[in-house]
């Protein structure tokens, strides 16, 4: 009988989990360390050509980060609820509209983590309501204002690269 992909769970933290994953590659059943993450969200709100960005002090990385908001799942939660939710509570911002545009694993080699992107329009302000641990300053740029930072370096956050340059491909190839 073949062996079947099992996880066994090392460490559990507030939201994720250290795990071993077993799994048969080339016949034989190898271990994997992963992390268990339940999803995460990113959005790109953008209002008069101008997108909204996020400077936040990140203590896992030691550094101020440029985001676009972003959030995780909570339980039960669908992505488009988790996108509305972390828009306002760390920009102070809701969306009158969201329209998905990508997912992707974000490091398929050590996590479970599956990121979904959204655009976001229409916004209103609504009051921002951080959580206790969170550090964000919020910045309104230019499109063309973010696509330089990522080129010159300054956002070096993977879902916002990735997100704004599939919201700019997405505006220039007219399929947003």
């Amino acid at each position: 009988m073949a062996a079947e992909r099992r996880v066994e769970e090392l460490c559990r933290g507030r939201r994720l989990v250290l795990a071993r994953i077993y799994d048969v590659v080339k016949g034989s059943v190898k271990a994997f360390d992963a992390l268990l993450h339940p999803g995460a969200v990113a959005v790109v709100a953008e209002e008069n050509g101008r997108i909204l960005l996020e400077k936040q002090y990140r203590p896992v990385v030691g550094e101020w980060l440029y985001e676009i908001p972003a959030g995780t799942l909570e339980p039960g939660e669908e992505p488009e609820e988790t996108a509305r939710r972390e828009l306002v509570e760390e920009t102070g911002y809701e969306p009158g509209w969201l329209k998905r545009l990508v997912e992707f694993y974000t490091s398929p080699g050590v996590s479970t983590e599956k990121l979904v992107v959204f655009a976001a329009g229409d916004l209103r302000w609504r009051g921002q309501k951080l959580e206790e641990d969170e550090l964000i300053e919020v910045e309104w740029v230019k499109l063309e204002e973010a696509l330089e930072m990522i080129r010159g370096g300054v956002i070096r956050d993977a879902k916002s690269i990735i997100g704004i340059l599939y919201y700019h491909a997405g505006r220039v190839m007219g399929w947003l």
